[in-house]
């Protein structure tokens, strides 16, 4: 399990995590104070790893590690996902707030804008 205090952390890290996990969020941090959300990759190996009494269910009945419990976190992009985001920037880099409105657009159509 990591931590990334920081978009732009995250961003760094993309290449070396596996593409089909899931990055997990407080979403009221997210909606609220997006450039101030602390990000945590939680890898299901490493669920699988802990103790029955290191693992708790989340409301979506969703196994986590105990260690999370009070923070609140939901799924909130796939790691594939966030890649394709920061990869397909069509010039010029991008900055947070790009960054962020193009997850918030996957994430409320579902689809990446073109």
């Amino acid at each position: 399990m990591n931590s990334y205090k920081s978009i732009d952390e995250l961003i760094t890290s993309l290449s070396l995590l596996d593409q089909g996990e899931w990055i997990y969020v407080n979403l009221n941090s997210w909606n609220s104070y997006p450039e101030n959300t602390e990000f945590y990759y939680i890898p299901w190996d490493y669920i699988q790893n802990l103790n029955d009494n290191e693992i708790y269910l989340d409301e979506e009945d969703m196994e986590m590690p105990l260690v999370v419990k009070e923070l609140n976190l939901r799924g909130w992009m796939l790691v594939s996902s966030l890649t394709y985001i920061a990869q397909n920037k069509t010039s010029g880099g991008y900055d947070n707030k790009w960054f962020i409105d193009e997850v918030n657009y996957y994430r409320e159509y579902d689809t990446f804008r073109t």
